[in-house]
């Protein structure tokens, strides 16, 4: 995994690595080093510049906040386990330009009033933090060179800029406030709603204009730049990489000749160097492998990469064709970074053939409060985008669009409408949402208590079957236990839209799921059967011997229990109950259940061929477990019930 994710970064060109990198959200402060008539140097309190950052602001960062933005990010540290401000881990910088914490750690601040009396304050840790950053330097001169900005902070003189920056801002925030007072009495004076829009509008540009200048959160940063060229910046944060981008220091090496570090990897690596009981106790190796600090320093920064958002998740990372995996971060940028994975390989497919797009990696991550986790990267061969002509839905059940009247079927024609239509409506939650790999919700699922656990056990599944073309991975008895499920749930909650729905799934596909490439009896070719059965056996005479499978007897029964819902006069008539008969395994049991169905409404007129259907299902035996007949019997049940004397009545 790590080389595909270093040759994928080291292509990616450098404007785009930086695409969706945002400065810290707080006051920027950019200052000189100068010289005084006397020959010493000191930072320049009169002459700087400064500007604040809020994401809530309109349009990219000015001029100024992009060029902090590039030093910024050059002189962070890695994690704050590895800033210079241990253990207390306020300053977040990692570089002797720059200095960087959050405004709760000066006076006045929640964490100040925390530490005080307690802890050692800020202002008394930036002697140890300047000692470790000008450890990165190579030459001790240069050390001496930056003694400045260490002073301007040891002796409180960066609190004179931040208290001149503080009341500047207090002047310019109270005129537009008086600003806004005046326009708002303006707008409530005038009745022209002309004028009216035109005041709302420099109102709304004053607000705005607000963001500016208003008092610093506690959460707001105050980050300090010392007025260098960036190359500068570069310079000590790469040798600050160096060392901090390796898991643990203990197994650096340097090869003869070569200023490269060779080391343990921190990327996503839990190194068990402090559990003896995790290390290899008999093996002739220290550590299974090492990698260099320039390939450390790759990975990090593709790790920096996918927060901004600016790759499409999951991510197929091309193996030989380089022009491909331009093509499709292309149309992810070209979308304004919007587009998922799924409608950039919809596009490739306009323009490639099937055979074109394979052999790839496919990575997908999840953004936690931890950072970036990695939850998949697998390897796929082969992509199968198309799918055969007769994988299709049929809308056997004659199921109407909730908007339309035009009937619910459809053609499959892709892998991406295949989990839209059929994957989704088996394992989604209430909230209509298919999550592969976040945190199991079972409140998400609260009244779907069976598609709960079968989501659980084969999101995976579907994925992989989905996204990376394993159709080992859902078999016909997967997808089975998924319909079962999902019925069971839609019983009790008698919607029958949503079983029908279901009932035309299972009915279309569960040939596919047997023999994906040539159904031989085809499911909706088998209901047609059984309607020609039920009619075939309640139009013949009595006497007659037809013969009935176990799938028959169980459509045939879901045509008996719905004539005799029709019989009942009390409230309980929808899917309340038809559940019981779900709940019935053995034969005798369920038919049991029919006789006493029929003993209650007995008084009741029932058809010739009500009486003949409910004859053949109380003499029919088999020790077939019926629960594994429930969409045959559901499928009865909701289809066109040919034991009405009259179809147009209940007679």
């Amino acid at each position: 995994m790590i080389t595909e994710l270093i040759n994928f970064t080291d292509k990616l060109e450098e404007p785009f690595k930086i695409l969706g990198y945002s400065p810290k959200e707080g006051i920027h402060i950019l200052v000189d080093k100068v010289t005084d008539k006397e020959g010493i140097s000191k930072i320049d309190l009169q002459n700087y510049k400064y500007e604040k950052y809020n994401k809530k602001m309109k349009g990219d960062e000015g001029e100024f906040v992009a060029e902090c933005k590039m030093k910024q990010k050059n002189s962070w540290c890695v994690n704050t386990n590895k800033c210079f401000d241990l253990p207390t881990k306020a300053i977040h910088s990692c570089s002797p330009f720059c200095v960087a914490f959050k405004r709760e750690h000066l006076k006045g601040g929640k964490k100040y009033k925390q530490y005080e009396g307690k802890k050692e304050q800020i202002y008394d840790r930036f002697d140890t933090y300047f000692e470790k950053a000008f450890s990165l330097f190579n030459k001790e001169i240069k050390k001496e060179k930056y003694k400045v900005f260490e002073h301007f902070f040891t002796h409180n003189e960066f609190t004179l800029i931040l208290n001149e920056i503080e009341a500047e801002n207090a002047e310019k925030l109270e005129k537009i406030n008086s600003n806004i007072l005046d326009l708002q009495e303006k707008t409530k004076a005038t009745s022209d709603k002309a004028t009216k829009e035109k005041l709302k509008e420099k109102i709304n540009e004053l607000n705005e204009e607000q963001l500016k200048f208003k008092h610093l959160a506690d959460s707001d940063y105050i980050i300090f730049y010392l007025n260098l060229p960036l190359s500068d910046y570069k310079e000590v944060h790469s040798s600050y990489l160096s060392d901090k981008l390796f898991n643990t220091a203990d197994y650096n090496i340097s090869k003869e000749n070569e200023v490269i570090t060779y080391g343990t990897s921190d990327f996503l690596n839990g190194f068990p160097d402090k559990k003896p009981f995790s290390l290899h106790k008999t093996a002739s190796f220290d550590i299974s492998g090492r990698i260099s600090s320039e390939e450390a320093k790759t990975l990090y920064e593709f790790l920096n990469i996918l927060p901004n958002r600016s790759l499409p998740n999951p991510l197929p990372i091309f193996i030989y064709e380089e022009e491909l995996q331009k093509e499709a971060i292309s149309l992810f940028k070209e979308s304004g970074f919007k587009a998922s994975y799924k409608e950039i390989l919809k596009d490739l497919f306009t323009s490639h053939n099937q055979e074109e797009i394979a052999n790839y990696y496919l990575l997908y991550w999840l953004y936690t409060k931890d950072g970036v986790i990695f939850k998949d990267f697998d390897f796929v061969s082969r992509f199968e985008f198309k799918l055969p002509d007769h994988c299709k839905i049929v809308n056997l059940l004659e199921l109407k669009q909730k908007d339309s009247k035009q009937p619910k079927s459809y053609q499959l024609s892709n892998i991406f409408d295949f989990e839209w239509v059929v994957f989704k409506p088996l394992i989604q939650s209430k909230y209509h949402r298919l999550d592969y790999f976040g945190d199991l919700k079972k409140d998400d699922y609260s009244g779907l208590d069976q598609s709960f656990s079968t989501f659980s056990k084969y999101r995976k599944a579907v994925y992989d079957y989905v996204y990376k073309a394993q159709r080992q991975a859902i078999n016909y008895y997967a997808f089975r236990e998924m319909v079962y499920a999902r019925l069971k749930d839609l019983l009790k909650q008698d919607n029958d839209y949503g079983i029908k729905e279901i009932l035309n799934i299972w009915f279309s596909l569960a040939e596919y799921f047997i023999n994906p490439q040539k159904p031989n009896i085809t499911m909706p070719s088998k209901l047609k059967s059984y309607h020609d059965f039920v009619e075939r056996l309640v139009t013949a005479e009595k006497e007659t011997d037809i013969k009935m499978e176990d799938e028959e007897f169980a459509f045939l029964s879901g045509q008996v229990i719905k004539y005799l819902h029709t019989k009942s006069k009390s409230s309980q008539t929808g899917f309340n109950l038809l559940e019981p008969y779900t709940q019935q395994s053995r034969c005798d049991q369920f038919k049991l259940r029919v006789a006493n169905d029929f003993d209650r409404y007995k008084h009741e007129n029932f058809s010739r061929r009500f009486e003949q259907a409910a004859s053949y299902i109380l003499s029919y035996e088999t020790n077939a477990d019926l629960k594994n007949l429930l969409p045959e019997m559901l499928a009865g049940f909701f289809a066109d019930n040919k034991l009405f004397s009259n179809s147009k009545n209940n007679e």
